[in-house]
Formats: structure tokens, C-alpha cells, sequence
């Protein structure tokens, strides 16, 4: 049988460069696993392509011609065809409309930076990470949409969600870990904790280098303030933090302080909240939610350890159930909670804790 025959992954790449499409298909065709469907370069032949080829994966760019964008497109799809797709953005720190983050909200599961011109390390860096995000995402649990999804709250408080009286304490700091899937989680979280917040809140979110100053940018679409960390930071109540790219964030003294990764081409969820349960011990609240691998959860097992609320998102509303599957499987979870149920907790936990009295001092 030949790689062709034998083939199982149905991919559907969307883009308009000639030339990313070359460099892409010379990637993939190698792969005997992987069936290459033909390229398309808009959007309004992506959601033909999908609805006629049904795709186990599309890469999707965002800029794309025709009057209908990557994150249309993507909208589009989720709402007729839903599959995993994984948008290839080359949109790094800059103004305006921020369609990656838009893409994520519409439906899209992971984020690629485009290839850019590089030696030969280069290439294989991106070739290795393209690959992995190909054959895990196919995989990911994807949920259809209504069109008008990016007008309409994601994740809704769960009504009948009661904090457990023995996990009733006060909150001197929030810790959000997470990967494939969550920053919609994030946004929708935030939006609706009251703002500003009563306490700080600290993100380790694994993300492409270069795109956390968008990631904060949107996220100031909640209503919070919100910084990408350089570290040396004062913690603030009020204020949000999103942890760099390519750098460990972690927790000394009542600031932020970042070092130099301990491995991982992203930033350590381990490290923030190890570093937070020594810190903070019971004071503080751990969220580790959907993503790939094991990242958080020995970390969100420290913070409970320390007498820390400690909660792992559940596994059926997951796009991938790595990180808290990990941390349920280890104990390190005191609840497990769907999104709609965290959102209640922190609704919650800012109720009973007092008003930010403002700037410029630690939070401790």
C-alpha cells in the first residue's frame, strides 16, 4: 500500500502566497500519513472546499481576497462544518483589527506563526511544530457555532454553581494556566469578573513569540487593564498580567520576575504556579485550562498542597485534555469545573473580597 493509499489526515490549507502554499505543501506531501487536498486561496472557497471535502484539519490564513477573511471564513465553517482549524497568522504587534485573537473567539483551536525567512534551523523548528500541531489538532474537540458567535457570550456563569463552603476563603491572587483552546476561555472569564478585580491576576499562556502583545491588547476588550509582563512588576489588584512568550513568569516578593526557560519554547504554567504557592500559599487561586501535554499540572499540585483552591477545567468541555486531564490524574485538582462554573467562582471570589483601593503599592 502506498503513503498515499494509506493516507487518514484529510488537510485543507487556505492561503493566497504562492509561495507559503510551496513551502507548506513541501512540508506536508513527505508525510505518508497526511492527505494534501487541493489549496484554496479565499475564503469563500474554503467553506466549499470544507463542506464538499469534510477535512480533518484546515490551516486557514486570515488575510485572505474575495470579501471574506479568514476569521468569516472560519465563522462560517463553525457554523455549517465544523472541524479543527489552525490559523497561520503573520499579524504580530500590530494596530487595528487583531484577527488572530478574532479567529480564536470564532472557533479556530491553535495558532502558527507563518514560516518567515530563516536558515536551516529555522526551517526545521517550524517543520517540527507545524507536524505536531497538524497531528494533535486533528484530533480536537471542536463545537459548532451560531454566525453570530463573535457577538455572543462564549462561556455564560453557571447559575446553580455554589462554591463549596470548605473552598470559601479570601483571594489575594488569581493564576491562570493554559494552552490549546483557552484564550477564548480567558476572555470570556474575564469579561465577566467584575473590574477592576479585587485581586491580581496572572497569565501563563502558551502562545507563538511575538503575538502576547495582541494577546493583552484583546484582552482589554473585557474591561480590564491589562499588561504584557516584563517583569519586575509590582502585583496590582486591577490589573491583569500575561506572561511572555519565551520566558518563564513566576512570582518573588510580591513581584513579577521572568527568567529564562527551563526548556519549554513557551512559557511554564509549572513555574508560575509553583512559584505562586510559595508566595501566596491559601491566598491565592489556580485555573489550569485546556491544552496540550502535562505543563501545570505538578504546579497546580504545589498550589494545593499550599492550601490553595485549585481547579483543572473538565475534560468533556476541553479542546484538548492534556494539561487538566494531568493535573486530575495527579491529584492536584481540589474542583473540577466546566468554564461556566469558573466564571461563577470568580464572580464569586470578587464579591467577597474588597474593592481595589488603587495603584502603586504591592499586593501581598
Amino acid at each position: 500500500m502506498t503513503g498515499r493509499e494509506a493516507a487518514q489526515l484529510k488537510l485543507l490549507l487556505v492561503e493566497d502566497s504562492r509561495s507559503v502554499v510551496a513551502f507548506l505543501e513541501q512540508i506536508l506531501r513527505r508525510e505518508p500519513d497526511i492527505e494534501l487536498l487541493p489549496a484554496v486561496s479565499n475564503g469563500r472557497d474554503a467553506v466549499a472546499a470544507v463542506q464538499r471535502w469534510n477535512p480533518q484539519l484546515v490551516l486557514m490564513d486570515l488575510v485572505l481576497p474575495g470579501g471574506m477573511d479568514g476569521v468569516d471564513a472560519i465563522s462560517e465553517i463553525m457554523a455549517t462544518t465544523p472541524c479543527p482549524i489552525v490559523v497561520l497568522s503573520g499579524q504580530l504587534d500590530t494596530p487595528g483589527r487583531d484577527r488572530t485573537f478574532e479567529s480564536l473567539r470564532a472557533g479556530a483551536v491553535e495558532v502558527l506563526a507563518k514560516p518567515i525567512v530563516g536558515g536551516l534551523e529555522a526551517v526545521k523548528e517550524f517543520r517540527e511544530r507545524l507536524l505536531r500541531t497538524v497531528r494533535v489538532m486533528a484530533h480536537a474537540r471542536v463545537v459548532g457555532r451560531r454566525r453570530t458567535a463573535l457577538r455572543l457570550p462564549v462561556v455564560q456563569p453557571a447559575t446553580s454553581f455554589v462554591v463549596p463552603a470548605s473552598e470559601a476563603r479570601p483571594c489575594s491572587l488569581l493564576a491562570i494556566g493554559g494552552s490549546t483552546g483557552a484564550p477564548p476561555l480567558v476572555y470570556e472569564m474575564l469579561r465577566v469578573l467584575p473590574s477592576p478585580a479585587p485581586f491580581p491576576v496572572v497569565v501563563a499562556q502558551h502562545i507563538v513569540r511575538g503575538f502576547e502583545p495582541g494577546f493583552a491588547r484583546w484582552l482589554c476588550g473585557t474591561g480590564h487593564r491589562v499588561v504584557a509582563a516584563q517583569g519586575g512588576e509590582w502585583l496590582e489588584p486591577g490589573t491583569v498580567y500575561v506572561s511572555p512568550a519565551d520566558r518563564d513568569l513566576a512570582v518573588r516578593g510580591g513581584r513579577l520576575q521572568t527568567q529564562v526557560s527551563r526548556g519549554l519554547a513557551v512559557p511554564s504554567v509549572d513555574v508560575l504556579f509553583e512559584s505562586v504557592a510559595g508566595f501566596y500559599g491559601s491566598r491565592a487561586v489556580g485555573l489550569l485550562l485546556t491544552g496540550m501535554g502535562e505543563d501545570g499540572a505538578r504546579g497546580l499540585l504545589a498550589m494545593r498542597q499550599a492550601g490553595a483552591l485549585t481547579v483543572a477545567q473538565d475534560g468533556a468541555s476541553c479542546v484538548v485534555d492534556g494539561m487538566p486531564g494531568a493535573a486530575r490524574a495527579l491529584g492536584a485538582a481540589s474542583q473540577t469545573l466546566t468554564p461556566g462554573e469558573m466564571s461563577s467562582l470568580l464572580v464569586t471570589l470578587a464579591r467577597a473580597c474588597p474593592s481595589p483601593s488603587g495603584r502603586g503599592s504591592p499586593s501581598a
